[in-house]
């Protein structure tokens, strides 16, 4: 089977073994770029591998890592045509990043062009100044990378969260790719969340596009309005999300649900450093903390998880956030090396 037929069927792995590579050729990358581009779900398995890849950048000019490359290059060549080949490129990828991130960026059109890549570790954030005036503030654990052109300007989102504010430029669209959706600004202020599962979109001034990725936008798209109660839209085309609205776009299902909730004040408010429940279960509770902690924090008692919780937390202090829950629950948290397990207290 040639390269391209297995670029075109096979796993991430493969083409990410090819784009390190030195005989990666225009065909194979552009079939690269075409995958991605059209199966939602390869495209996010393949950038989410990217992001991991990136984290690891930082290694890169570690004399430990550089003095074992050269062994591991041997290994991988020697185990190429089998998958297990795999498993060793990651540590061979950690000299070859640069490289490798100038190849993978199949949204953002030839071969060779260079977004400029940004991304933050677990409970960092950080602030991006564009040169048009828009701002980019970036949420925990997050990876985008951003392609101003002459007609257009591109922001992929791989992974997190960040929040947008759009300087105006009639004449060059700002656009936001999440796969298989995109956001274009109707001259907005708007907050993206990415999983590999949903889309959230919240928009706080003007409006927003939703739409497929690629679509050209029209004049004008159908406008999502409501009496309050949830709006569901069933696969979705081109929808106009006004100023006070929160669309969650699922994959699995194909489905837009959007809502006009009383405040979204919520939806950003991990920019000022805290975390707000209300009558949220204790299950969505560590769901949040676990994007913050650099401990993955466990439920081990089903009996708990429903446990309505009332706080407001700060991001960089999830350890006395867990203690102030045990004080005002009945649970035991219990602290290990490599995680936290949360159960029900004791009772003596």
């Amino acid at each position: 089977m040639s390269n391209l037929q297995v670029l075109m069927n096979g796993e991430v792995e493969y083409a990410l073994l090819r784009l390190w590579s030195d005989e990666l050729s225009t065909a194979e990358a552009a079939a690269i770029r075409r995958r991605v581009r059209n199966d939602p779900k390869y495209g996010d398995e393949f950038h989410g591998s990217l992001a991991i890849l990136a984290a690891m950048e930082g290694l890169a000019d570690d004399p430990a890592v550089q003095e074992v490359v050269p062994d591991i290059r041997r290994l991988i060549q020697r185990r190429r045509s089998r998958r297990s080949a795999a498993l060793g490129m990651a540590a061979g990828m950690l000299v070859a990043i640069g490289a490798v991130l100038a190849y993978v960026t199949p949204w953002s059109g030839p071969v060779g062009s260079r977004p400029e890549v940004y991304a933050t570790g677990i409970g960092e954030q950080r602030t991006i100044r564009l040169d048009d005036g828009s701002q980019i503030a970036m949420n925990t654990a997050s990876r985008l990378a951003v392609d101003y052109k002459v007609r257009v300007r591109a922001v992929r989102l791989d992974r997190g969260e960040a929040h947008f504010d759009v300087a105006d430029d009639p004449e060059r669209p700002f656009s936001v790719d999440l796969g298989a959706r995109s956001v274009t600004a109707l001259g907005t202020a708007f907050n993206v969340r990415k999983t590999p599962e949903r889309y959230e979109v919240a928009v706080f001034e003007g409006a927003i596009a939703f739409h497929k990725t690629g679509d050209e936008l029209a004049s004008s798209q159908p406008r999502i309005s409501g009496d309050g109660r949830a709006v569901v839209i069933a696969s979705p085309g081109r929808r106009r999300l006004e100023e006070g609205w929160v669309a969650e776009y699922e994959l699995g299902s194909d489905r837009l649900t959007a809502t006009r909730p009383e405040s979204i004040e919520r939806y950003r408010a991990w920019r000022s450093g805290t975390l707000s429940f209300r009558a949220a279960p204790l299950y969505a509770v560590v769901r949040e903390l676990n994007r913050y902690s650099r401990k993955k924090i466990l439920i081990e008692d089903a009996s708990v998880m429903e446990l309505n919780v009332y706080a407001t937390v700060g991001i960089d202090e999830i350890d006395a956030a867990l203690n102030g829950l045990e004080e005002l629950l009945p649970i035991q948290v219990t602290r290990h090396y490599d995680r936290i397990v949360i159960s029900g207290s004791q009772v003596n």
